[in-house]
């Protein structure tokens, strides 16, 4: 599509009378543009305008399409060139109807119809263009606009219109007249499937599918067993070979709208069947994950549902990224709310995961299904550590992004693209497994500049050390504490009770004074005591670096520095090579994100950038920049480009790094709930890419439960943790368990020996409610010709038998065995109860 977003160039003359780009409806008259001069006042009233910003708007000639400044007031949208531009063109709203442009809308376009005219607009991004629709939607119902979190829309009963064709007779449910289906001239709800006309959408009914108790309106169910939900029917534009629920037969028509389909448990029957229904809805399929609209009776002063229902002990709350996927997650996001209510299902890309996480965390327990890649099920899991939710919430995937490594341990599969299999997905969501994941604290620390960048940093501290330990002067003791910073405890309690008697003051003058009511110093003899105790801590230290072979200063700042939490792992951190080909990919969809909008384009990207280090080898002396250690033991590092830190036993899209998941004589199977992290070593981009392939064993370096890397120098190098890289200064970075996580996993065994179980079952129900016949009607079931044959059969079997009879007195040694197979036939023919003279002769 030819436009250009922000380029000024696109932009061509003034806007003077109307830009003479908006299509004329089908059915209705050009409206005469009228431009109109701003006073004084209206400016003013403009000021307050509801919505503002800038769109593209399509025009007519050859659909180029040009940036407009646009301006919602009351019920009119006014546009011009520029928000300085002296003249604006209206639109009214009164009887206007706004749909997306198409199903799935990579563009972020919309289109505003109204009965004179069309403007085709396009959004910068999804989540603008659902605040323009939001906004002209409540004009419709003289609503006040507000950009706020809580998306409305879902409790609104309003259609979200999106255009399409239909290859098959679809018609209109406004005016019950045929839609054209050459081009997308008419209009389908994308939770509720109603069509319309673009003339007849602003007469359509605030009837969407419903999502809560209000909704439902006077058609609610309440007798002794309390409030039950009714079915909730779509009149016509049925499937193709429909079939009724109630007398199986075929339902819908091609010819006119007839025949209707419940938006819930998806039953299909006749006009006339309808009455035979049963009145209270079942809820079909996913009835487990559904959350009934009786179910929601209201929402509390702080946002929060108030669920009343038994049935809603386990919801399901879908939270779907809409960018996920090659921009599939829209998709998606339109299937789950047909399929579930509306409510219960939120964009991540509008609002975060936040306001689906806080309507629900009054449930007892509830599940969640992110439909999106692994930075989406890290940005879920970190707003459950906020609103602390995770004992009460289990967390499944359905992998939508590019590497997705822990759907794939999780057993939920590297990719999900087809939206129709989500009832199946659905199924096996609910015969899922919980197994606990792991996750991690990364802890930084890093060195302050006007150290790093001392070269005599070191003699320092030792000289200051050594003044600590030598020194019989309360002055220099504190003087030398002050410089370093870096101590324990014990250093900050003796500067502390050094403070409070006097620090400073010589060895003989008196600390036991008191200089305010309330305040009294301790002694000589405990400030003392607090210097001894501080010096052998401090030889203990030194004893310990010499026999580590770790210099003393160096070795005292690692001891006593406190790290803060930069982020969470849950998957991976690298750190070096793999890390630098993250940082460069993040940077590269940064600045050109149409080059990164899909999931073969990243794949690509990576392929390019690590083949480009094969040539530059940038960290090809890592092992002389940072040292290692784990569980606090140093570790002797060889030649490498990168280490790599596994949570999961699968990287970078799919590669078991570790080399394996059996245990060995070295090293336990690796797991994501055993508390133990699995350290590698990265040798290059190509042993990354033949690991995808082999499992390679040889770059093993250790399995521990708490990990501590220490970059050396004065310059960053590069990590990422879960695929999210930067540039880390030099310093400590540790990683220490931090807490779990209760996930989804599928368990395909359990699923094989349940599907038999079932199908199992269903044959002996089907065996047990099998009608039997008796011998006449069993008869009267036949053709004359398959009676014949039966009777012949019946013939042969006596004549059989006599033969068997007469044989067994002529041979005796075989009398025993043909007993037996005259016995069999005997028993064969009286379970048949054939009534014919032969067999009872």
């Amino acid at each position: 599509m030819p436009w250009l977003c922000g380029v000024s160039g696109c932009c061509v003359a003034p806007l003077l009378y109307g830009d003479g780009d908006e299509d004329k409806l089908s059915h209705g008259d050009q409206l005469e543009y009228r431009p109109i001069r701003k006073s004084t006042e209206s400016r003013q009233e403009e000021e307050k305008s509801v919505k503002e910003g800038i769109l593209l708007k399509q025009t007519s000639s050859f659909q180029r399409w040009k940036r407009r400044y646009f301006k919602l007031r009351g019920r009119t949208l006014y546009y011009a060139k520029d928000c300085k531009s002296l003249i604006f063109d209206e639109v009214d709203l009164s009887d206007a109807s706004v749909a997306e442009t198409s199903t799935k809308n990579i563009n972020n376009s919309f289109t505003v119809i109204t009965p004179f005219r069309k403007l085709m607009l396009c959004a910068e991004s999804r989540k603008e263009m659902e605040d323009w629709i939001t906004a002209l939607k409540s004009v419709q119902k003289w609503e006040t606009y507000e950009a706020s979190q809580f998306n409305m829309e879902h409790f609104s009963g309003m259609h979200n219109w999106y255009a399409c064709s239909h290859a098959r007779p679809t018609f209109c449910n406004v005016c019950r007249e045929a839609l054209p289906g050459v081009t997308s001239h008419g209009l389908s709800c994308e939770v509720c499937k109603f069509k319309a006309h673009k003339r007849c959408a602003v007469r359509s009914t605030n009837n969407c599918k419903w999502t809560t108790l209000a909704s439902i309106g006077n058609d609610i169910i309440e007798d002794e067993d309390g409030v039950s939900m009714p079915h909730q029917w779509l009149e016509g534009n049925l499937p193709v070979s429909a079939k009724c629920v109630v007398c199986d037969k075929n339902c819908g028509s091609v010819r006119r709208l007839q025949d209707w389909r419940c938006l819930w448990c998806k039953a299909i029957v006749h006009n006339s069947c309808r009455e035979q229904m049963r009145k209270v809805c079942p809820l079909g399929q996913c009835r487990v994950s559904i959350i009934p609209p009786t179910a929601l009776n209201s929402i509390d002063s702080d946002g929060f549902w108030k669920a009343t229902s038994a049935s809603c002990s386990s919801p399901l709350l879908v939270l779907v990224n809409s960018k996920s996927g090659d921009n599939q997650g829209v998709k998606f996001l339109r299937r789950f709310k047909q399929l579930l209510n509306p409510a219960q299902v939120f964009d991540l890309m509008n609002g975060g995961p936040e306001l689906g996480l806080r309507l629900f965390q009054k449930f007892v327990t509830f599940r969640i299904l992110v439909c999106g890649g692994d930075g989406s099920v890290g940005w879920v899991l970190s707003e459950l550590d906020k609103l602390n939710l995770h004992k009460q919430c289990q967390l499944g995937v359905l992998p939508l992004g590019t590497g997705n490594d822990l759907a794939r341990v999780l057993g939920w599969g590297g990719l999900c693209d087809d939206d129709a299999q989500l009832l199946q997905i659905l199924e096996k969501l609910e015969r899922a497994t919980t197994k606990m994941l792991d996750r991690w604290s990364v802890m930084t620390y890093e060195v302050p500049a006007n150290i790093k960048h001392t070269p005599m940093y070191a003699d320092s501290v030792a000289s200051h050390l050594a003044k600590i330990l030598d020194s019989d002067k309360h002055s220099d003791v504190i003087s030398s504490a002050k410089y370093c910073a870096l101590l324990n405890e014990k250093l900050d309690s003796l500067v502390t009770v050094a403070f409070e008697g006097g620090g400073g003051s010589s060895g003989g003058e008196s600390v036991g004074e008191s200089c305010s009511e309330g305040k009294t110093y301790r002694s000589k003899e405990q400030l003392m005591l607090r210097a001894n105790s501080l010096k052998k801590a401090l030889r203990q230290i030194i004893e310990q670096a010499e026999k580590g072979r770790v210099g003393p200063p160096r070795l005292l700042v690692c001891y006593c520095v406190q790290c803060s939490e930069k982020c969470v792992m849950n998957n991976y951190f690298g750190i070096g090579l793999d890390a630098k080909i993250s940082l460069e990919f993040n940077n590269k969809r940064d600045e050109h994100p149409k080059k990164c909008s899909s999931r073969t384009k990243n794949m690509m990207w990576y392929g390019v950038l690590g083949t480009k280090e094969l040539v530059q080898k940038t960290y090809k002396n890592l092992e002389q920049r940072v040292q290692l250690e784990c569980d606090g033991v140093p570790i002797s590092l060889p030649s490498l480009q990168g280490l790599a830190v596994l949570n999961i036993p699968s990287y970078a899209g799919g590669i078991n790094f570790w080399g394996g998941t059996k245990e060995d004589n070295n090293y336990g199977a690796p797991s994501f709930d055993d508390k133990k992290l699995e350290v590698v070593a990265v040798f290059g981009s190509m042993q990354m890419a033949m690991s995808r392939v082999i499992n390679l064993q040889h770059h093993r370096i250790a399995q521990c439960r708490q990990v501590k890397i220490t970059i050396l120098g004065e310059e960053g190098v590069p990590v990422q943790v879960d695929g999210e890289a930067w540039i880390q200064p030099p310093g400590i970075v540790k990683i220490v368990h931090r807490n779990r996580a209760q996930m989804l996993t599928r368990d395909r065994a359990f699923e094989s020996t349940l599907k038999s179980w079932e199908d199992k079952r269903k044959f002996d129900s089907d065996r047990d409610t099998r009608p039997r016949l008796n011998s006449q009607q069993s008869m009267e079931y036949l053709t004359e010709e398959e009676c014949a044959q039966v009777q012949q059969l019946v013939s042969d079997s006596v004549n059989i038998s006599r033969r068997i009879r007469e044989a067994a007195k002529t041979h005796k040694l075989v009398e025993q065995e043909l007993a037996h197979a005259v016995n069999a036939t005997a028993l064969v023919l009286t379970e048949a109860k054939l009534s014919s003279p032969e067999v009872r002769h």
